[in-house]
């Protein structure tokens, strides 16, 4: 478990640092500029004269209420606010056609108890947790790593130890300085196989010639003149093409008849130790051969007189071409086999020799991966080390990007907030002068009757609204209303 552990946290580490050699590789610095967050553009709410006149105009005649009125301006502003309302430093809420506008107080987090990695904080904030995970693992990998070195030192050296004593004893096969082919070392030779090759391209050769004599009496039978086939087949091409193919089917006769007739000899003449099975195979070798000579001598008798060819002659040699034939293969055959054994003792010996040097090889191997072992675990500690130094700088910086961002996010939302209640106060105060110009004070009057306390202002007034955080009107705590 420890070992896959090991593997996981060097494929991580590699990974992480391909990013940061191709950089050192493109001349530009290890570890790129601290990301600061991405500035959202705030755009404030752009309310025109014209659209408020026209659409408080609009409202007016279709005799909407004031109250009902901000209240769609109010839900139409805020629904195409950039941010969540929430994040207004201020609560914008209508009540009987004025505007009720309370300061929110800015929910701040709770300052983080002492922990160790609170240096890492806005650093997490910029990139994520992965910081934080990565500086614990460094942290812990730093701790064992000098451990994990001194252990693999001493695996090395005790690989080195086991290696001389073995090759001292001849366990283990040295290295050897002499320069020389595989026969020189002892590999048994192994002949070519063009002897085999020769064989079978001679009784290839044999059975196209003996086809050739056999088809013909039986061209000169079938009235086709041999000396103009090529005009005959085109004249005759029946008759040609079964003499042909009754040729082919004579001569793979003769053949296979040859080839019966020399293995019952051979068998024969070795002395088999069962006797009836000797004398089957006499049998059968001499009627191969009398079978043979019998086609031969029908074939010479196809043969019309004036033949320049004695009919015995042609017989002889009907019966010799097959015969030498089946010796040529039966040669062929022992060739092949003798190869086969030369090919397997070779391979035997090629298994014995790769197997001594795969052994030789791997503990080498060992050896080199002890001392790459070491290597890596010192590159690893390095990079460790250089690791935290760049996320503690890093972090530093990431801090200072994270206060100014802060800064500029309120500034952008108290712009937000102060254009927000602008639209809506223009849009109060045209829906308030439309009416008063066609005659409808009852749209603007409120739809219940104020307490003694909390009076609306009369048309046209309003009153001075103190000013409230971040610059933004808020109402006085004893009216709680912001009127045009």
């Amino acid at each position: 478990m420890s070992e896959e552990r090991h593997h996981h946290a060097t494929d991580n580490t590699a990974a992480a640092a391909l990013p940061r050699r191709v950089r050192s590789w493109l001349g530009l610095p290890t570890e790129p500029r601290v990301r600061r967050p991405r500035r959202v553009r705030l755009e404030p709410v752009h309310r025109t004269w014209i659209a408020a006149c026209w659409q408080a105009r609009a409202g007016v005649t279709a005799g909407v209420t004031l109250d009902d009125y901000l209240r769609s301006r109010l839900a139409h502003y805020l629904a195409m606010l950039p941010v969540p309302r929430a994040r207004l430093p201020i609560a914008v809420d209508v009540d009987d056609g004025e505007l009720v506008v309370k300061p929110v107080e800015e929910r701040r987090p709770a300052p983080p108890a002492a922990e160790p990695d609170a240096w890492l904080a806005p650093l997490v904030a910029l990139e994520g947790p992965a910081v934080r995970q990565e500086a614990a693992e460094l942290e812990v990998r730093l701790a064992v790593l000098d451990g994990e070195i001194d252990a693999a030192r001493r695996r090395g050296e005790e690989l080195s130890r086991r290696v001389a004593a073995d090759v001292s004893s001849g366990l283990l096969v040295a290295p050897s300085g002499v320069e020389a082919t595989a026969e020189q070392l002892g590999r048994p030779p192994v002949h070519g196989a063009l002897p085999q090759l020769s064989l079978g391209a001679f009784a290839a050769a044999a059975f196209a010639a003996e086809s050739w004599q056999v088809a013909l009496p039986l061209l000169r039978a079938a009235d086709v003149d041999p000396a103009r086939l090529g005009a005959e087949s085109a004249r005759r091409p029946i008759e040609t093409a079964f003499a042909a193919l009754f040729a082919f089917g004579v001569s793979a006769a003769l053949f296979g008849l040859a080839h019966v007739g020399l293995d019952g000899a051979i068998s024969a003449a070795r002395g088999e130790a069962d006797r009836p099975r000797r004398r089957a195979l006499a049998v059968a070798a001499g009627a191969a051969t009398a079978i043979a000579a019998l086609v031969a001598a029908a074939l010479g008798a196809i043969e019309p007189r004036g033949a320049r060819m004695p009919v015995a002659t042609y017989v002889l040699l009907l019966l010799a071409v097959p015969l030498a034939t089946a010796l040529a293969l039966r040669r062929a055959r022992a060739a092949a086999a003798l190869r086969e054994a030369e090919v397997a003792a070779a391979l035997t010996w090629d298994r014995e020799r790769a197997r001594t040097l795969a052994e030789r090889a791997r503990r080498l191997e060992e050896l080199d991966w002890a001392d790459q072992e070491v290597r890596d675990l010192e590159r690893q500690r390095d990079a460790a080390r250089r690791r935290l130094r760049e996320i503690s700088a890093r972090a530093m910086t990431a801090a200072r990007v994270g206060v100014e961002a802060e800064h500029r996010e309120r500034v952008a939302l108290a712009r937000l907030a102060q254009s927000l209640l602008g639209a809506l106060e223009l849009d109060r105060y045209e829906y308030v002068r439309q009416a008063s110009v066609r005659g409808a004070p009852e749209l603007v009057a409120p739809r219940r009757r104020k307490s003694a306390d909390v009076r609306s202002p009369p048309l046209g007034e309003s009153p001075t609204p103190a000013p409230g955080a971040m610059g933004v009107p808020v109402p006085s705590p004893a009216e709680g209303r912001l009127a045009s």
